[in-house]
């Protein structure tokens, strides 16, 4: 998959501002449960903004799972195996991502954590040749939580709560949408409902 500068822009949109539900590693790919900002095009919101995220034979995940805030130097640096890894999500609060950029950006953004990694799997000796994406997560308040990660793949697809798969142009389509009604009249709770995704 070649991303180009329209396309990079259209997926940073997409998952700007986005909360993570889970990260989880099965097979040969990582999946990815975000709740996102997201209007179809009925400029309906969805029963349930959760989308998945899967990344097929994926080239390597590093994640970095650190018990504290993110300029903690000192934050507990949890190890975990990738069967552990999706349940590691249950039971936390976290906020949502903010940033403009998530798609290949610079090797800065990784080594910046590298050094904090909990989880590291190369799933293709090419990783390094693929393309790149950038999350992260952030529990506050009492228990504080870190969680940064970069997945580097081929390719990635998309489904709604459905099981419906999205193309990559639906999903940017959906999300500018979306971003346009924040602009213009704000987005209420009760415009994404919660329900989980089977």
């Amino acid at each position: 998959m070649n991303i180009d500068k329209k396309q990079k822009d259209g997926l940073d949109l997409a998952f700007n501002e986005s909360t993570i539900n889970y990260v989880g590693i099965e097979s040969d790919s990582v999946e990815i449960l975000l709740s996102c900002i997201s209007m179809n095009a009925d400029k309906e919101f969805p029963d349930d903004n959760r989308l998945k995220i899967v990344f097929s034979d994926y080239g390597r995940i590093a994640i970095s799972y650190r018990k504290g805030t993110w300029d903690d130097e000192n934050a507990e640096i949890e190890e975990i195996k990738p069967d552990e890894l999706k349940s590691k999500f249950d039971g936390l609060i976290l906020d949502s991502m903010y940033g403009w950029e998530f798609i290949n950006l610079e090797e800065k953004q990784f080594t910046d954590w590298s050094d904090k990694i909990s989880l590291d799997e190369i799933n293709n000796l090419n990783w390094s040749d693929m393309n790149t994406i950038d999350l992260f997560a952030e529990q506050v308040g009492k228990d504080e939580i870190t969680i940064d990660i970069r997945i580097w793949f081929n390719d990635f697809r998309v489904f709604d709560f459905k099981n419906t798969e999205l193309s990559k142009k639906e999903f940017a389509e959906n999300a500018q949408r979306g971003w346009n009604q924040m602009y213009e009249t704000g987005i209420e709770t009760e415009n994404h409902k919660s329900k989980k995704m089977k």
